[in-house]
């Protein structure tokens, strides 16, 4: 365990008061569900919380997981981890930050409202839409392999006998993985039976079938529309491009190659275990049902902290040596300036798209990063990396709350930035 000094007690104890009757509120849109209701955080909510587990564990860092020689690192990390779980209102919070050759992972709270177990590099949750930008890592390395390119039809990975429409010019893979393929965010089907599961109603035939009757709203490559469905008819492109089903690709081309051994789209009974319990957009708990093997590109990854660092670790070692599939997945390859529209892809601060990343160039100090977000099954995360810098965060909270997006996408940049100088 780390402990740190009295004084840096007495500061995170300070922060800890301060943040109770201080929650940043800010309303971002959630990839899969409708907006909440409006944000209504009790302070007599977290008292108990903070009384309990934040002042004990800002005097003992006690979900520490530090693996950093650079106290300078560890610090900033354990106080940006410590203000982001106390903003956060969530039961747990872990982040992960890579610099260099130096890992450090913090958690927070507990793995389970009223557990008492601390979160850890083991502990399992869902990274929601941070699955896209793996979905973007095995279109590069695809890609690197000549498998397939970037700008091939989505017609030349269609079923058989499936066809798609087109609205200008072909829609392409690239388009897919920038969002700008003019397709619609959500496809539930309409004649989906009744089920406890709210993810059965996505169905790969009627993916298909639509596709094949619908032309984009869009001339593909003109605007951004965040679309879930896009990512969808892409894992199924690069499955068949792979010549396996999505989750055997993905792990041949990604989670091997990055050295993550606990991150899958289906959860063996050692990992239940682990998973954390996430809270819904009401604060209860999220049952995490299931998602249907066409949203495995789009929302279906389960990982941990330990495996995320890894992959940080992959991505930055692969672009230090400048491998071809690295280059590829840190490109921006669609920039906002000069599009029609640009909905749904954090626009804010941002200048344009890669494979699944929103890409935002350098300005006020802070480096060139590659960011994404995601909300899914009760849990919340954010995924940085700053390739230039060798620089890499993530963050996960167990609670879906959507006037906190902003706020880590914030702190997590201004993170970034303090790191990177």
């Amino acid at each position: 365990m780390q402990f740190v000094t009295p004084a840096c007690c007495f500061v995170l104890a300070e922060v800890a008061a301060h943040r109770v009757f201080g929650i940043i509120a800010h309303a971002e849109e959630h990839p899969f569900l409708e907006p909440p209701r409006e944000n209504r955080m009790l302070t007599s909510r977290l008292l108990p919380r903070i009384t309990t587990l934040a002042l004990s564990a800002a005097c003992a860092l006690g979900a520490s997981q530090v693996r950093a020689a650079d106290l300078a690192l560890q610090d900033a990390v354990s106080m940006a981890g410590m203000q982001l779980y106390l903003n956060s209102g969530a039961p747990g919070l872990i982040i992960a930050a890579v610099r260099g050759d130096e890992v450090v992972i913090q958690g927070y709270g507990e793995t389970a409202p009223g557990s008492g177990v601390e979160p850890d590099g083991r502990s399992v949750f869902r990274i929601a839409s941070v699955s896209k930008v793996f979905a973007g890592d095995v279109l590069a390395a695809l890609a690197a392999k000549n498998k397939l390119q970037l700008t091939d039809p989505l017609a030349k990975y269609a079923p058989q006998n499936a066809k798609v429409e087109t609205n200008g010019r072909p829609l392409t893979l690239l388009d897919l993985a920038t969002h700008s393929a003019g397709l619609p965010r959500e496809l539930p089907d309409p004649d989906a039976k009744p089920s406890d599961n709210p993810f059965a109603a996505f169905d790969r035939a009627y993916y298909w079938k639509w596709i094949g009757s619908h032309k984009p709203a869009y001339v593909p490559g003109t605007t951004t529309l965040y679309s879930n469905l896009g990512f969808g008819l892409l894992g199924d492109a690069l499955a068949k491009a792979g010549g396996a089903d999505y989750s055997t690709v993905l792990a041949d081309e990604v989670l091997k190659p990055a050295g993550m051994t606990d991150t899958t789209n289906a959860l063996n009974d050692a990992q239940k275990k682990r998973l954390m319990t996430g809270l819904d957009p009401f604060d209860k708990p999220d049952p995490n049902a299931p998602v249907p093997d066409v949203m495995y590109a789009s929302a279906g990854v389960y990982s941990t902290a330990d495996d995320m660092a890894r992959w940080m670790r992959w991505h930055l070692d692969g672009a230090r040596q400048s491998k071809q599939a690295s280059l590829l997945a840190h490109t921006m390859w669609l920039p906002y300036d000069g599009l029609k529209s640009v909905v749904g892809t954090e626009v804010t601060d941002a200048d344009g798209m890669g494979l699944g990343w929103v890409v935002t160039l350098p300005r006020n100090g802070a480096p060139l990063l590659l960011g994404k977000s995601g909300g899914l099954g009760g849990f919340m995360s954010y995924a940085v990396l700053s390739p230039n810098r060798g620089l890499g965060v993530f963050v996960v909270a167990s609670r879906v709350n959507f006037a906190m997006f902003n706020n880590i996408h914030s702190q997590v940049r201004e993170l970034a930035a303090e790191l990177a100088r």
